[in-house]
């Protein structure tokens, strides 16, 4: 299965509300097909799956474009439905139409944020105090980093006046401190202003985080092999091959390597003949994004228990399950979870199986 058929397939599944798993590994995959639309199509796979009324599948595939710096939730279809008027277009999904609205209207608070808008972030938070705590499962930063970046000290004393706004200090992007990232962002007053106003965040033991982010030896050899197959040409277009076409079969290197270097040639005059189609990246998968959808996010390394927890993210069920014990809000959303299920993820588990047949 080339390229092409692969993201139709992907896009058909999600048309007819069926096959999830297969519409899970072809976004896995291809982070970037979410909200790719072909030239002779006019919705894309975010599309079909807002219709769906299914938010668990929404958040699951969301959270894949955490490392997917040219995502963007506002995309309208072919024929102009915005992702809102979707949800409009059925009245018996009203939970897939109130997510839409908080992804919506948080996304519209942290671009103010970004650009020191504060005006218009205070209406928003004003409105909602919980947004003060909260992100989509694709953005970096909530909004206390974003005002550690910009040294938004006054405004942060400004915003702790408004109603139920209750600043939670211990939340981290990328696992660091907020003093930490003012630091990095070359905001070292702001880092003062933290480090001396809430001497107890700093202070804190931290033996709960060390718990999460500690990666077993298995995981960090895994890690390391896997990054090392990566960095071969084109191995996500085999992977293509691999997953959505026969059964995984066990291969020596010698006929991994025959197989890789005839479907490039193949693969490489496909990408000439389509290079014209609006629908067509200009570059080439990037393989640090398929990376990041095989590593959990918290102890960074790629996945031996991949689970998906309530809030559509995968994690390492170790990892996990100790941040469960004592939360019941998302690590990378810190949004409530509707529940504390966590089920395996057999596509990650599957991508992982495969990259290490050709190891």
């Amino acid at each position: 299965m080339n390229e092409t058929e692969f993201l139709q397939k992907a896009i058909d599944n999600a048309r007819n509300f069926q096959n999830f798993p297969d519409v899970l590994m072809a976004v896995s995959l291809h982070p970037e097909w979410l909200t790719m639309i072909p030239e002779d199509r006019k919705w894309a796979i975010l599309h079909q799956i807002i219709l769906s009324g299914n938010v668990n599948h929404l958040d699951q595939l969301l959270a894949l474009q955490k490392s997917n710096k040219n995502f963007r939730l506002l995309t309208n279809t072919r024929d102009n439905y915005t992702i809102l008027a979707i949800t409009a277009l059925r009245t018996d999904t009203p939970d897939m139409k109130n997510r839409i609205q908080q992804l919506i209207k948080l996304d519209e608070m942290l671009n103010y944020a970004k650009d020191c808008e504060w005006d218009k972030c205070y209406e928003i938070i004003k409105e909602n105090p919980s947004f003060v705590n909260e992100k989509p499962p694709y953005r970096r930063y909530y909004l206390i980093h974003h005002m550690a970046c910009a040294n938004a000290i006054e405004q942060f004393e400004r915003f702790k006046e408004i109603k139920n706004c209750i600043f939670n200090l211990n939340l981290r992007a990328d696992r660091k401190k907020i003093n930490i990232i003012a630091r990095e962002e070359k905001q070292p007053k702001f880092a003062d202003y933290i480090e001396k106003s809430y001497p107890s965040l700093l202070d804190k033991d931290d033996s709960t985080f060390n718990d999460l982010y500690k990666a077993s030896e298995e995981a960090k050899k895994r890690t390391d092999t896997i990054n090392a197959v990566m960095e071969q040409k084109n191995i996500v277009k085999d992977l293509d091959n691999d997953l959505m076409g026969e059964p995984i079969k066990m291969k020596n290197r010698a006929e991994v390597m025959l197989h890789m270097n005839e479907i490039r040639t193949q693969q490489e005059n496909e990408l000439k003949n389509k290079s014209n189609q609006a629908s067509k990246t200009e570059k080439d998968i990037d393989p640090e994004m398929l990376i990041d959808n095989l590593t959990c996010p918290l102890t960074l390394t790629v996945f031996i228990d991949p689970v998906i927890a309530a809030d559509g993210f995968t994690y390492e069920r170790s990892a996990i399950t100790t941040w469960l014990k004592n939360n019941d809000r998302s690590p990378m959303t810190n949004q409530k979870l509707p529940n504390k299920d966590l089920n395996p993820n057999t596509v990650i588990k599957q991508i992982i199986n495969a990259l290490n047949l050709k190891s």
